[in-house]
């Protein structure tokens, strides 16, 4: 039988994180990813309920108790006292729960954490990447991501690649203390322990790998593997084999011995079309339910906003159609709806009466959508539409077969195909599907990317850098790293990633990608915008490229997901330059702990009228690039307004702003 789970969810921590880093967190998603370690007994989640009504209904249907805790202005957050309180309770009175969840990013519960390992107990931490601190991590015998733990697909970035290399140095230092123990090779499962040991925070997950053994095959420079009784061992490079392991079993003709063979990884062919879409679909995010979910939903969507077209936003329908699969049955949470629905959203299929669009805005679908199947083939366009973004080639049959499991469904696809060539938003060159505009790059033209392909268009590449999508994507990783310590090195090696994969789609190089090449832009915007603003203290020139940088990361893009952790700060930056830039002192705003709406705040009630007419322009640019932004952060205004009255009046003036430049 699976051991028992006592889950304590600080709920303020994770809910205020998720709003600031505009990360759609369900609950129903944690619950089940825990459960898959035993039944969960206790679950409890602490925080001011009244503060964060729309999630009641979801952490009831999951059976979690929530617990009130009382907001004050001052003084110890006194949610984490009666958490701690309750955890170390139920660990002295009820033995059989061996397992305990503590989700925070909160280091005051690491002496909770000590303490129940002290009793015996197995402590699993659960946090956010950005907020949780170091020391909580170390209290825990197992830590996970929450972005892991929800199965956010894990994207190379700049804190993962110190994170790779820092898994690697584990790998090492766990196999040495093993091999001074005399214990070569080492069982997988056994070095796994020991590494966890060392270090609660390891997980192959969150490094992009399933599961553990690819994780150890990728680094075959540090580790070789061999199998004895169908288990998996691990030892240095250095281990020298006995005849009774082996990684690959080889007949010896002549002695009839078995020898342990290293096999060679082959070099690396073009992936099927096949892989290459569902390799696209993941990195953008893209949701992958079966078929008859999908369709279901899309159908169940298409008869709610036409039975009652405008009666209620998209928030409340989602909740609703929960409501009503829960009590069917089906297993079909909020996290499945939203991304279904996000389908239909990025091809123009609702109609907000006008209004900015928003989740809290009433619905109703768009224009010429008028029955259940073009509805349903609007919202799955945008699979292909994806793929044309991508650069990545058509075939139909097998698109066909990804989609509909049906490799006869071609002409299917084909209609999805004229049905976004009726609407503008692919065209055929040289008998391939693009985007519209001049040339292989569609987007060369946009305006607000105007000021990032000029400086790539400015780009010598230098005689030593092969050309082609390895040598992009190798500096593309080299320039994650270097920009946590050097913005102006960081730009540069950004910038000639940008131009190599530029040259290749150009040329038409397998594998070059309009998706990597925005990738690539949007990280250099970030890097000079750095560069610029904090190191030369040239704030107006910075500003173009904060705004590229919006331009290209859009909610209703794919790029959202992957470039999420930098939207905080370069949102938080973009604001707190306009007091820099009138040589106001903005130390105080405490930009490492404020959030972006905090810092709106601060800039748009400030005492100075020259501050505040400069943040009310350049907030006007940005709802001209990107307005979907300026929604989010009005709404998390609006959520403290009872608390704070200046959030309200800041969120009105940014609903102004937003009316204004929609009107124009």
């Amino acid at each position: 039988m699976s051991e028992q789970l006592a889950i304590f969810i600080d709920f303020e921590n994770i809910a205020l994180w998720a709003e600031r880093e505009f990360f759609d967190f369900e609950i129903t998603d944690l619950i089940e990813a825990l459960q898959t370690r035993g039944p969960a007994v206790v679950k409890r989640a602490y925080a001011d309920w009244s503060r964060f009504t729309r999630y009641r209904d979801s952490m009831m249907n999951n059976s979690i108790d929530l617990i009130q805790i009382y907001s004050v202005r001052a003084g110890k957050n006194r949610a984490d006292i009666r958490l701690a309180i309750d955890a170390f309770e139920i660990a002295l009175t009820r033995p059989l729960i061996h397992t305990y969840v503590i989700v925070s990013g909160d280091s005051d519960f690491s002496p909770l954490a000590a303490k129940l390992r002290e009793y015996g107990r197995y402590t699993i931490g659960i946090g956010p990447r950005s907020i949780t601190h170091d020391l909580l991590v170390r209290s825990c015998d197992e830590f996970i991501y929450l972005e892991t733990a929800l199965g956010e697909p894990a994207d190379v970035n700049e804190r993962s690649c110190a994170e790779i290399e820092r898994a690697r140095n584990l790998l090492e230092k766990a196999l040495k203390a093993h091999g001074q123990r005399g214990d070569l090779p080492v069982m997988a499962t056994r070095l796994k322990q020991t590494m966890l040991l060392m270090d609660p925070a390891f997980n192959e997950a969150n490094l992009g790998y399933s599961q553990f053994k690819p994780w150890l095959e990728e680094h075959s420079d540090l580790a070789k593997l061999f199998l004895k009784d169908l288990q998996l061992y691990v030892a240095p490079l250095d281990y020298i084999a006995t005849g009774y392991l082996e990684v690959t079993p080889e007949e010896n003709e002549l002695s009839g011995q078995q020898t342990v063979v290293k096999t060679e990884r082959p070099a690396p062919a073009r992936q099927p079309l096949e892989a290459q879409y569902r390799q696209a679909f993941t990195r953008m995010k893209m949701t992958s339910l079966d078929l008859s979910i999908r369709r279901d939903i899309l159908r169940d969507i298409y008869r709610e906003l036409n039975d009652h077209p405008g009666e209620q936003t998209t928030e409340e329908l989602l909740d609703m159609l929960e409501e009503r699969y829960d009590a069917a049955g089906l297993i079909r949470n909020k996290s499945m709806l939203r991304e279904t629905l996000q389908l239909a959203f990025r091809q123009g299929a609702f109609n907000y009466f006008d209004q900015p669009v928003s989740p809290y805005a009433p619905v109703k679908l768009a224009p010429g959508i008028d029955s259940e199947a073009g509805f349903v083939g609007r919202a799955e366009a945008d699979f292909v539409f994806a793929l044309v973004r991508s650069g990545t080639e058509i075939d139909l049959a097998e698109l066909a077969y990804l989609l509909l499991n049906d490799r006869n469904q071609s002409d299917y696809i084909q209609s999805l195909l004229d049905d976004l060539s009726k609407r503008g938003m692919i065209i055929t060159r040289n008998k391939r599907y693009v985007l519209p505009g001049s040339g292989n790059i569609p987007f060369a033209d946009d305006p607000a990317l105007r000021i990032l392909c000029r400086d790539i268009e400015q780009v010598v590449v230098p005689d030593g850098i092969q050309p082609g999508v390895d040598s992009a994507r190798t500096l593309a990783k080299k320039a994650m790293v270097q920009r946590s310590q050097d913005f102006a090195a960081s730009s540069n090696t950004y910038l000639l990633a940008c131009r190599l994969e530029w040259d290749a789609i150009e040329v038409g190089e397998p594998g070059a990608t309009l998706e990597d090449l925005r990738w690539y832009m949007a990280s250099y915007a970030s890097a000079i915008a750095g560069k610029l603003s904090q190191v030369n203290r040239d704030y107006g020139g910075a500003r173009p490229y904060y705004l590229a940088f919006f331009a290209l990361v859009q909610e209703d893009d794919p790029l959202w997901g992957r470039m999420r952790g930098l939207i905080n700060p370069m949102l938080a930056y973009y604001w707190s330059n306009t007091g820099r830039e009138l040589d106001i002192n903005v130390s105080a705003w405490n930009l490492s702990m404020s959030s972006p709406a905090q810092i709106a705040v601060y800039a748009a009630t400030h005492p100075s009228a020259e501050l505040r007419r400069l943040w009310y322009k350049v907030t006007t640019d940005l709802a001209q690039i990107n307005p979907s932004v300026l929604r989010r952060i009005a709404n998390q205004l609006m959520l403290s307004r009872a608390e704070f009255p200046e959030n309200a009046r800041v969120a009105e003036q940014i609903e102004a702003i937003l009316d204004e430049v929609s009107q124009v």
